[in-house]
């Protein structure tokens, strides 16, 4: 047994006075993150669909038995969403058309769409652009979507990424992977996209656990311009404080949970589980454990430090479980990923939050639908364009996906954020929040 010695204390000291003060150096010296500004894309009205239309698309497919239309005409009325969601032209088309032409017609709408009005917004000449992400689970071409956003004119020598296969967290990934380019080049702008393809996404076959993509998924997409320049500080709306990922794919269930495959007819979907609300449940509080060393304040840490050590030493105190922190005394505003209405409220009863936390996510599950990984960024929009989000603020930004996995980012406002006619809410925010019926809340 090693003998805790004087010099071997004064050694640890020395260790941790030094691990400080390299923390400290880097937390001076690292480049900062800013977000200047972030686009969500709202399809024209001509693709609007209201759930009964949805279901007079589902019936006029002619793929599904009166029993496969009843599930989901029953999903339907209970998701939580709206009648005014968007579906791409190939879904409305009769018969619809589903193919890849059609995948890159619906992409290409979405991403011209918002990349344009972001850079006419701010006059960025595409050439200044340094680098590129683009994020798409279900749609992976050759050339890739990074590819083919070339058509505004980047630099040949732009350093693009395609992220594909990672579910709807994938918006926030793409953020990580962004921060982590931005670190090793400085002076440096960085264009995320983010997107899912609903018409690649639509499942004819006759198994519930994947019909449910074709009542929850809607059309939507997201441009996030992030920049490291010191002089991007005084037009950035945020600056990025924390990300923390979290991924616990060698479990079978969170493997399994969300999975794209084909059915024993040969009909490719994604697989929804009912397990899901729990497998994010377990995600949260593994991806809550580190992020709440890095945000809660002391008093909160303490209490919950000591309820895990009281587990320890207590066993009865195990079936009462672990002190949840309160994380409002951290964050302004929650922006949950809108999956669905048992992921958003298993969330707000995990972490005791009250109706106004979770408004932002339910109003753009009702407004928008599912819409993958962009969802996060139509609930920081309508808290914009409530006029909510003050100077220096908080926002947790949690988004959850196959895998599964667990992301948060953290954003600090640094602006004051000013009403914006380009805010994908702006032309109805006064008529939100909106009264969900009750059918819809059961």
């Amino acid at each position: 047994m090693i003998q805790d010695s004087p010099k071997n204390r004064k050694m640890s000291a020395s260790r941790v006075t030094l691990s400080v003060a390299i923390a400290v150096y880097l937390s001076f010296n690292s480049n900062r993150v800013y977000l200047v500004d972030f686009m969500c894309y709202k399809a024209p009205n001509t693709l609007r669909v209201p759930l009964s239309s949805l279901i007079e698309l589902v019936e006029r497919w002619g793929k599904f038995d009166s029993k496969t239309i009843e599930f989901q005409t029953k999903i339907s009325e209970r998701s939580g969403i709206g009648n005014e969601t968007y579906l791409p032209t190939g879904v409305h088309q009769f018969p619809c058309d589903l193919s890849l032409s059609s995948t890159i017609e619906e992409v290409e709408m979405v991403l011209f769409t918002i990349v344009q009005d972001l850079f006419t917004k701010h006059r960025i000449d595409p050439k200044s652009v340094d680098i590129i992400i683009t994020n798409c689970s279900l749609v992976c071409p050759t050339p890739s979507l990074a590819t083919m956003i070339n058509k505004f004119g980047f630099r040949s020598n732009i350093r693009s990424f395609n992220l594909s296969g990672m579910g709807c967290s994938a918006g926030l990934l793409s953020i990580s992977l962004a921060r982590d380019l931005l670190g090793a080049q400085n002076n440096s702008l960085a264009l995320v996209l983010s997107v899912e393809s609903v018409s690649s996404n639509m499942y004819h076959g006759q198994v519930n656990s994947m019909l449910l993509a074709n009542s929850l998924f809607r059309m939507g997409g997201a441009a996030i311009l992030l920049s490291n320049r010191k002089s991007d500080r005084q037009i950035a709306k945020y600056e990025l404080q924390h990300l923390v990922r979290t991924h616990l794919g060698s479990k079978d269930n969170s493997y399994n949970c969300v999975v794209q495959e084909a059915d024993d007819e040969g009909y490719t979907g994604v697989s929804l589980l009912r397990s899901i609300p729990q497998v994010a449940g377990e995600a949260l509080k593994t991806n809550m454990t580190t992020l709440a060393a890095l945000v809660l304040p002391y008093s909160e840490l303490i209490q919950y430090g000591l309820s895990i050590m009281w587990k320890k030493v207590w066993p009865p105190a195990k079936k009462r479980g672990s002190y949840i922190p309160d994380f409002k005394k951290a964050f302004d505003h929650f922006c949950i990923h809108a999956g669905g209405r048992a992921v958003i409220g298993a969330i707000k009863e995990f972490l005791k939050l009250k109706d106004r936390d979770v408004e932002a996510s339910k109003m753009t599950l009702y407004r928008f639908g599912n819409t993958s990984s962009s969802s996060t960024w139509y609930s920081l929009s309508y808290l914009e364009a409530k006029g909510r989000v003050r100077q220096g603020d908080r926002v947790w930004q949690l988004a959850f996906g196959s895998g599964f996995k667990c992301n948060s980012a953290v954003w600090k406002c640094i602006s004051k954020i000013k009403p914006d006619n380009l805010n994908v809410w702006s032309d109805r925010i006064d008529q939100y929040p909106v009264e969900v019926p009750a059918v819809m809340d059961h």
